[in-house]
């Protein structure tokens, strides 16, 4: 074996020279989330520490029962093993020998004589059956109790509850029975009476942590290799246990001390030698039971009502030594457990059923195989009173130190000890213990911690409020400044509303006023255009009779000219007429010359009126020339005015239309300024109301800051209930 191997061993075994527990549990600090479950399941309690930021624990008050591995679902806690060394051991070519608890047919269902084979390939020498062992112990309890006849034993083969009868109940180590265990009836066997494994090393293939403790304690045996650790290990190699082959034990086999490893297995074994042992035999397992038994029992002797019980088979786990912590089984049911090794049971019993002669002889052939084991006075165990250890670091507190510690969890009143066990402890008292123990701290007390929210939840509430005070008084002030700028604007905005008002009230009404002259001018244009009608018509009828007289003067005219020529004629025919009358005579031609001069005359005058009158007809066909051309140009003009007028009219019909719908939007405009005008009336008095409420805020957060809690007078409201109390 190489230097290091051997400094490791060495360092290991120290624990045995200065008799101290070695630790058995490792605490993963960085997995660890300070919940207090271990302390909570711990039947020891002052073992852990939570005065840091983890839960620690102190191996020296561990009891070892392995509680804490199964509680904590973070891997926070670890057993402690030797399979490490074991390994490193086996390959620097170490001469081991390996026992086996009873619990590996429930860890290794089907498969525990395949174990056998695992070990021995590892380079283990042989292999021997704790179970037999067991059957050794019984008999050492059955020759104290024949000697001694005690009051009262309580079995040991549970090295955690031995760890916690030494230290803190050492009331009740005279009851301890003065004999080994299991496992080291086994080992002391190996070493007495196989010499040719005497200077080998033992390992011991186990359920539990703590056995190492006890293999320290008594002196012998060198590993704790634990079922999990193997089955870890064939794991990692991707291996099974049925990979290897099936091997037997090289002692004796056992008959039904091979129920050892379930409750109530030390009571069964001995039932083979006492059939009434049930009666005086208190059966107790797992820490739920276990420890408050065993903590009341001193107490119970004392007064004397103990006595119907002179045997205690008692476990620390509840499955036995197969739901042990070294064990995977503690999510499994206890008949799935129990199964093969009742099985076993049968099994080993049906070994050892007495032949014809051996019955007829009275030979016991278990009997006679025991004794050649069994040596009085070789399986003798002491036990040490490790309370002092456990006093030295855990002070009983005065009632003085208690209040302290009360008052320093705010549980100064009765009423405040709740008993919550949150903490983890089974009473605020415990809790104050290791306060003072400096085992712990009040911030991991419930109640404390609810006390430092409200507090900081009211100091904070107390800043919040200040600095909201400050914020919103700054912002306030601001606020009622623009509120106050806001309403002149307003009363600005009012005024400026009912001046438009006033405005688009006569600017409606003058479009109600044109509207009306349109209306006016609409009818009127409508009876010009009906008179420009009738006077066209008109026009047209002058423009006829023009046309007409123009013709009828040119036939004036051509008239003219037929009496001018007839003028002419009757003027020659008067100039005939005188000439024949001058040559008719004095009688006959005085009377005709005078007739002819007047036809000359006549003939004149007419012929001059014929001329006047042709002229005049002349001017006049000039003049009705002109007429029929201003007729036609007035005719035009009257046409073009008609168009004009029909086109005003569709205009001003479009005006109206317009002038209309001018009116409508009008009222309408006049409606909304009119609504406009009342919700400015509102708003500024709102604006008005705000500025007052404004104030009021002004003054009720100026008192919101002066408010504070005092809790030495019973004021318990926040600053900020205090301050809406006051408010309403």
């Amino acid at each position: 074996m190489d230097s290091n191997n051997s400094s490791r061993l060495k360092a290991r075994t120290s624990y045995f020279n200065d008799k101290t527990l070695r630790p058995v549990i490792k605490v993963l600090g960085e997995k660890c989330i300070n919940c207090h479950r271990c302390i909570m399941v711990c039947p020891v309690k002052m073992c852990n520490s939570g005065a840091g930021a983890v839960i620690d624990h102190h191996p020296e008050l561990c009891i070892g029962c392995g509680e804490c591995i199964r509680a904590c679902t973070h891997g926070a806690r670890i057993g402690i093993d030797d399979f490490e060394l074991f390994m490193d051991d086996l390959r620097s070519g170490a001469n081991i020998i390996a026992i086996v608890a009873p619990a590996v047919v429930a860890a290794f269902e089907g498969s525990y004589l395949k174990v056998n084979g695992f070990l021995k390939s590892l380079g283990i020498k042989a292999v021997f059956d704790v179970s037999f062992g067991a059957e050794l112990t019984v008999k050492s309890y059955l020759a104290y109790m024949k000697a001694v006849n005690p009051p009262l034993v309580i079995a040991q083969p549970c090295s955690t509850l031995v760890s916690f009868i030494e230290m803190y109940r050492p009331e009740l180590i005279p009851y301890l029975a003065p004999v080994d265990s299991p496992m080291i009836h086994t080992m002391k066997m190996i070493k007495r009476f196989y010499p040719q494994y005497k200077d080998y090393r033992i390992a011991a293939i186990s359920p539990c942590y703590s056995k190492r403790r006890e293999f320290d304690l008594v002196g012998i045996g060198n590993y704790n290799v634990t079922f999990r650790s193997i089955q870890n290990y064939l794991k990692s190699e991707s291996r099974a246990i049925t990979d290897y082959p099936i091997l037997d034990y090289d002692n004796p086999p056992a008959e039904r001390a091979v129920l050892f490893s379930i409750p109530g297995g030390l009571m069964r074994t001995i039932q083979r030698y006492d059939g009434d042992v049930s009666s005086y035999t208190r059966k107790i397992e797992g820490p739920h039971e276990v420890y408050h038994y065993l903590a009341y029992l001193g107490d119970s002797i004392k007064r004397g009502k103990s006595s119907v019980y002179k045997l205690v088979d008692c476990l620390n786990c509840s499955m036995g030594c197969n739901g042990g912590p070294g064990t995977l089984n503690q999510s499994k049911h206890f008949d799935d457990v129990e199964y093969s090794v009742e099985r076993r049971q049968q099994e080993m019993r049906q070994k050892y059923q007495p032949t014809f002669w051996q019955k007829l002889f009275h030979r016991d052939k278990l009997e006679k195989t025991l004794n050649k084991y069994w040596e009085a006075g070789l399986y003798h165990r002491s036990y040490t009173d490790r309370s002092k250890l456990f006093k030295g670091m855990v002070s009983s507190p005065s009632s003085v130190e208690l209040e302290a510690a009360f008052k320093a969890m705010h549980k100064e009143k009765p009423i405040d000890r709740l008993n919550c066990g949150a903490c983890g402890y089974r009473s605020c008292e415990q809790m104050a213990v290791a306060i003072i123990n400096k085992l712990n701290k009040p911030e991991n007390c419930q109640r404390y911690m609810e006390f430092k929210k409200e507090s900081l939840a009211n100091e904070k509430t107390r800043h919040m409020i200040n600095s909201v005070c400050e914020q919103s008084l700054t912002e306030l002030k601001k606020n009622r400044d623009t509120v106050q700028a806001l309403s002149g604007q307003i009363s600005k905005t009012a005024a400026y509303v009912v001046q438009s008002s006033q405005a688009i009230e006569q600017m409606v009404e003058n479009v109600r006023s044109i509207h009306k002259n349109l209306e006016h001018n609409a009818k009127t244009v409508l009876h010009l255009n009906e008179s420009s009608s009738i006077g066209k018509d008109r026009l047209y009828k002058i423009g006829e009779i023009t046309v007409q007289v123009a013709e009828q003067s040119n036939a004036l005219l051509d008239a003219c000219k037929v009496i001018g020529a007839i003028a002419d004629e009757t003027s020659i025919l008067g100039m005939n007429a005188a000439i024949e009358a001058a040559h008719a005579g004095d009688s006959i031609g005085k009377g005709f010359a005078v007739v002819a001069g007047e036809i000359r005359k006549l003939a004149d005058s007419s012929g001059g009126q014929a001329t006047k009158i042709t002229d005049n007809l002349r001017s006049i066909k000039a003049l009705i020339d002109t007429s029929k051309e201003s007729a036609i140009y007035a005719q035009e003009q009257f046409d073009k005015m008609v168009r004009l007028i029909d086109t005003v009219k569709e205009e001003e019909l479009s005006i109206q239309d317009a002038m209309n719908t001018q009116n409508s939007d009008g009222s309408q405009v006049l409606d909304s300024l009119n609504e406009i005008n009342a919700l400015i009336e509102q708003i500024k008095q709102t604006s008005l109301s705000l500025l007052v409420s404004g104030e009021s805020v002004i003054t009720y957060i100026d008192s919101l800051k002066t408010v504070s809690i005092v809790q030495d007078m019973g004021v318990t409201d926040s600053p900020f209930e205090l301050a809406i109390r006051k408010w309403n």
